[in-house]
């Protein structure tokens, strides 16, 4: 063995105790890893864990699951297509067709119409029932404002009042011998006035007793009707029993109001006095025919009014649109709501059911 030989290992122990570093593999050309496991084994793992988010974008999207998306076709038919034809299909090559209909087939069965929610107070008759629209009526209620359940007892009542304001103003107008038995005791002579009741011929004339007598009850009953929520939007319904119910109500309200405008406090007894003198042929003024024309024939007039404002003053309206002569026929052909209208401060043609 030569000198250089023996020296080599012993400069080497020389360089492990200096270092402290084991490099006997390394100068035998044996690599660390193999050396120490666990320093091998532990830089593989860090590698892998950082690598693992590149490998996970660059990976390639599993189509396994992809739902399978079927191409659609609709076939449009173009026999005579106008300026609203797509250019597409006007540019088509020939042979090339435009499909864009689903591959399977859709439902035929016809779709149920989805009704339209009930409103509160409408009838199930479809809006050719009633054709008003609270947005176009100036005399709908404003705002969310409910409309009323129950009888208007206080907007009746003084709707009969300005009714039977109106009326003897009139008498006091253009009777004279109404204004001259203005004087004298009040309670006397209103008395003496009522007692005086008897007979049936007052000695009125016949247009008076059986024509402006029930054009009276009639606007009086519907002075009722008006105020009525439950038969304010009937209309001639004679096989219903609610509309003569409604109407019924009609003429006994108009019933109260002939008697009071006869006989009450503010009447034709106690201001003027009618009946308290006989008439130069013996006859009482104070009799039993305006008590009982003006609510029974009255009603007989109010429900012909109905009649006419169904059957020929709607089919007028559905004839003529002029709204001067659809006003003219509406007042005129039913002056006793006409005159009802007029004590709730509303046109005389007015109707709740429709507009002008």
């Amino acid at each position: 063995m030569s000198l250089a030989q023996k020296q080599k290992p012993k400069e080497s122990a020389d360089v492990k105790r200096k270092t402290g570093l084991n490099v006997t593999p390394v100068l035998q050309g044996e690599p660390s890893c193999f050396a120490n496991g666990r320093y091998c084994v532990t830089v593989i793992w860090l590698a892998a864990l950082l690598l693992a988010p590149v490998w996970a974008q660059d990976a390639p999207p599993k189509t396994d699951d992809a739902p399978d998306i079927k191409p659609i076709q609709i076939d449009w038919p173009l026999d005579n297509p106008g300026p609203s034809a797509w250019p597409a299909q006007r540019e088509a090559p020939t042979g090339g067709k435009l499909s864009l209909t689903p591959a399977t087939e859709p439902d035929a069965s016809p779709r149920a119409e989805r009704p339209f929610p009930k409103q509160p107070g409408a009838s199930n008759s479809g809006p050719s029932a009633d054709n008003s629209d609270p947005e176009d009526d100036p005399d709908a209620p404003p705002g969310d404002a409910l409309p009323p359940t129950g009888f208007q007892w206080g907007e009746a009542t003084r709707q009969a009042m300005l009714f039977n304001a109106i009326q003897h103003a009139l008498r006091f107008a253009t009777e004279d011998g109404t204004r001259k038995e203005i004087k004298g005791p009040f309670f006397r002579d209103w008395f003496q006035s009522v007692r005086n009741l008897r007979g049936w011929r007052d000695g009125d004339p016949f247009l008076v007793n059986y024509i402006g007598h029930p054009i009276m009850g009639a606007a009086s009953g519907y002075i009722q009707i008006h105020n009525d929520p439950k038969g304010q939007r009937l209309e001639f319904e004679p096989r219903k029993k609610t509309y003569w119910k409604s109407r019924m109500k009609a003429m006994a309200w108009s019933a109260v109001y002939s008697a009071q405008f006869e006989l009450g406090p503010i009447s034709e007894a106690s201001l003027g006095n009618v009946g308290r003198a006989p008439r130069p042929d013996g006859k009482s003024p104070m009799s039993y025919v305006d008590l009982v024309i003006t609510p029974t024939v009255g009603t007989l007039w109010l429900v012909g009014e109905d009649a006419l404002d169904k059957h020929l003053i709607e089919r007028f309206e559905g004839r003529v649109r002029n709204q001067f002569w659809r006003g003219i026929m509406r007042s005129f052909l039913n002056p006793g709501r006409s005159v009802a209208n007029a004590m709730r401060f509303k046109w005389p043609w007015h109707r709740d059911r429709r507009k002008l």
